[in-house]
């Protein structure tokens, strides 16, 4: 029986194809995950992955390296923190501003002002102050006593009117378009306000309560808010006595008893018929001194034409009493008036003309709140 064989081969040489597997299979993984670079000259499987991923793996790198962006933005930031917190420079701007203002002050603007007032005939101004060629001295005679009267004075009252203007034979037309006037009296123990607002322009009077009704002590003409020409009563202590001056022209007159300015005739009027209703029949008059702001004071001499029914904006009035101040001289002014004695004779229609052949304006009560 012949003897098994046995492997005769050395123990160091049984290793190394052992170790060359090993070694085999290390440079596979190796390759595979792209540890080596390609020496290898033909074109082997997975040559491309391998020289691409070392590309891939360089992309990722990239973007890690410039980090030290993070340093711009401390350099940033610390530039943008100090502008919306340093509050100290945004009140600077401000200031320059502010210094800026004076440089163009709204009262350089208020020489246009002026201008305004320049009104022709007609306009509001005149309807409320007269014509600028009336003024003239008192109307009377050296030693004349001025008519006076016993008052009994509406109360306190907002009157609203429409307003229309017109010619001789061309009748009355409806003004501007929604113009209207206010008239606003408000007595109140011994003191009175009283003021008339027409558009832009307006009229006012203030003043006492005395033994003869209204004392006016200052009637002003306003333009847009502020005052443009102004009369002043300055009475003396005691019965009569005083002297009436003007804002603008150099002219005096006495102050007499029951003088009245051009405003507050509209109250005194209703004040004198409601204590005597006679004087309210056709015929009879009422004879009232009455001051502009122009200069102008004379004796406003007020006639009863008739006892009417009107027909106004605020609805029928009946037996109103229609009294007309004849005007004594070209430019004069023309008035008529409608007092309703339903209403503490307070006017319900007026209409005022400043010259004989010019245009007139009308006011109708609208609305009247006590």
């Amino acid at each position: 029986m012949p003897p098994a064989p046995t492997n005769t081969m050395p123990p160091g040489r049984r290793v190394w194809p052992a170790v060359g597997v090993v070694l085999a299979v290390l440079l596979l993984h190796a390759t595979l995950l792209g540890l080596l670079p390609r020496t290898v000259g033909g074109p082997a499987p997975g040559a491309l992955s391998v020289a691409t991923r070392p590309l891939q793996l360089r992309q990722l790198v990239l973007p890690a390296a410039p980090e030290p962006v993070p340093t711009r933005e401390p350099a940033r930031e610390p530039a943008r923190e100090p502008a919306p917190g340093a509050t100290p420079p945004p009140p600077r701007p401000q200031r320059s501003l502010a210094v800026r203002e004076p440089e163009a002050p709204a009262p350089a603007q208020e020489p246009a002002a002026p201008l305004d007032t320049a009104a022709g005939p007609g306009s509001d101004s005149d309807a409320l102050a007269g014509t600028p060629g009336e003024a003239a001295p008192t109307a009377l005679p050296a030693g004349t006593p001025l008519p006076t009267y016993a008052t009994r004075l509406p109360p306190p009252a907002t009157l609203q009117y429409t307003v229309q203007r017109g010619g001789p034979g061309a009748g009355m037309r409806p003004a501007r378009e929604g113009l209207q006037a206010q008239l606003i009296w408000r007595p109140d123990a011994a003191i009175y306000t009283l003021s008339l607002g027409l558009g832009a322009v307006g009229t006012a009077s203030v003043g006492a309560l005395d033994l003869h009704g209204i004392a006016p002590e200052r009637h002003v003409e306003t333009r847009r808010g502020r005052e443009v020409r102004a009369a002043n009563f300055q009475r003396q202590a005691g019965e009569g006595g005083g002297r009436i001056t003007f804002s603008g022209p150099r002219i005096e007159h006495p102050l007499l008893p029951g003088a009245q300015d051009r405003l507050s005739w509209m109250l005194q009027l209703p004040g004198v018929l409601a204590a005597d209703p006679t004087l309210g029949q056709p015929g009879r008059e009422v004879s009232l001194l009455v001051v502009g702001v122009r200069g102008d004071a004379a004796l406003w001499v007020f006639r009863v034409l008739a006892v009417q029914t009107l027909q106004l904006p605020a609805g029928e009035v009946v037996n109103a009493v229609h009294l007309r101040r004849e005007a004594q001289r070209p430019y004069d002014t023309r008035v008529d008036v409608w007092l309703d004695p339903a209403r503490h004779h307070l006017p319900v229609r007026l209409r005022l003309q400043n010259r004989a052949d010019g245009p007139g304006t009308e006011f109708e009560l609208l609305r009247m709140t006590f």
